[in-house]
């Protein structure tokens, strides 16, 4: 889509406007109780660490979404900035991302605490995977440019991302490695589930052909309820707080 400069003058003052709007709604209490802009509000804390509204704004992208409402989908998202029920979803969401950020510091202080680490070289393995199944990017200075003219994004942002999503990853493997699965198990499935094993032809592969595929789907499912289970006892044990009024 190409854009007159009077198109991109009239988003940006559009995006001005919804940024501020926001803004001062978002302000109108803290002002009130004087002096608040020099100390962040707290939306929640999580084994004593604080979660702030920044971050939370930061996380849910509401000034950015609207924007982009804006331009395409003005009334909607003029139901959002000026009506009831509008703000109790933009509220509702807020909830909704802030408990993503309180599992996101329950990990991180669960990840710190058992000292999994991530070393350069792994990350590096990650972004020559990247570029390798991407024929778009020819080298790592082709994939840096696209970040940075397509994704508002660097390099050491990349690399951020790769090295906490690996961090996760260990997190998981840590906490469900005495998950197995049993012969019965992978018997069982592959009963159920012959349908889903069928050949070009039409014929039901044999068990042999396809029991790797099996274990390693029940071992992933299995893996998973592990990880969960263990996160939600994390949460239970955490000592958590909202600030429900400041969201």
């Amino acid at each position: 889509m190409n854009f007159t400069k009077k198109t991109v003058l009239v988003l940006v003052l559009i995006s001005a406007l919804v940024f501020s709007s926001f803004a001062i709604l978002a302000q109108d209490g803290s002002d009130q109780k004087g002096n608040s802009e020099q100390q962040p509000t707290i939306v929640a804390t999580v084994n004593g660490e604080k979660i702030t509204q920044q971050e939370l704004s930061q996380s849910t992208q509401v000034y950015q979404i609207i924007m982009t409402l804006s331009q395409q989908y003005r009334t909607f998202a003029q139901f959002l900035m000026t009506s009831e029920s509008g703000s109790k979803f933009l509220t509702e969401y807020r909830k909704y991302v802030l408990d993503q950020l309180i599992t996101q510091n329950l990990r991180a202080q669960q990840i710190e605490e058992m000292d999994i680490t991530v070393p350069d070289d792994e990350v590096q393995t990650e972004i020559d995977n990247i570029i390798e199944n991407n024929k778009q990017f020819k080298d790592e200075k082709a994939l840096e440019d696209y970040l940075k003219n397509n994704q508002n994004m660097t390099m050491d942002n990349l690399e951020s991302m790769i090295r906490d999503n690996l961090k996760v990853q260990k997190l998981k493997e840590e906490v469900s490695k005495d998950v197995s699965v049993s012969e019965e198990e992978i018997q069982e499935f592959y009963n159920n589930n012959k349908e889903s094993y069928k050949d070009d032809e039409g014929n039901v592969k044999p068990l042999e052909e396809v029991r790797e595929q099996i274990t390693n789907s029940l071992m992933n499912q299995k893996q998973n309820e592990s990880y969960n289970n263990w996160l939600e006892k994390v949460k239970e044990s955490a000592e958590i707080e909202k600030k429900e009024e400041n969201i």
